[in-house]
């Protein structure tokens, strides 16, 4: 007969939830390669405490709309972008379901399945929350295109955090 501590089986089930939380923290984001319009449109908590037990955050990405139309609007503040007539404009609707606030502090975004970015970001989620960011891409070629980005950082209770969004698709004219 094996004797387990009740903090053995406590570490046990802590280990057992974050690597569960980890895993359900994949999701659907997507970005620009100029970088992420730093546009944040933050909803209140709707309960600012953390549930009994949660561990660790918990964020999904919406891309709204997806698949994403050709717009053709200028995009003007980015010199890569400037004269370009190929130009796709979405958002990215974060919201964290376990009651633990997340700040991501790094991206990676690829386009047609190339990095195009990979550096620094300050996208804050409140627990039980959502923000939203506007992104955007443009393209020299007038046919469709896919993207799609990658987000970390830390929750509030210091544990690392990593979602991955699905593939955006970009509608060609």
């Amino acid at each position: 007969m094996r004797i387990t501590s009740p903090t053995s089986a406590r570490a046990w089930t802590l280990v057992f939830a974050s690597a569960t939380a980890l895993v359900m923290a994949s999701c659907t984001t997507d970005h620009t390669p100029t970088g992420p319009d730093t546009t944040q449109q933050q909803t209140p908590p709707q309960n600012p405490a953390p549930p009994a037990g949660a561990s660790m955050a918990n964020v999904t990405v919406e891309i709204r709309p997806n698949p994403v139309p050709f717009s053709g609007a200028p995009i003007t503040d980015a010199a890569s972008c400037a004269g370009s007539p190929n130009t796709w404009f979405y958002d990215q609707i974060f919201t964290e379901t376990a009651g633990v606030a997340v700040h991501f502090t790094n991206r990676t975004d690829m386009f047609d399945g190339r990095v195009t970015n990979n550096g620094n970001t300050d996208i804050s989620v409140p627990a039980k929350g959502t923000t939203t960011i506007h992104s955007r891409w443009c393209s020299a070629l007038s046919v469709s295109h896919t993207a799609q980005s990658t987000f970390s950082g830390t929750d509030a209770k210091n544990n690392p955090i990593t979602a991955t969004g699905g593939q955006v698709q970009l509608r060609s004219r």
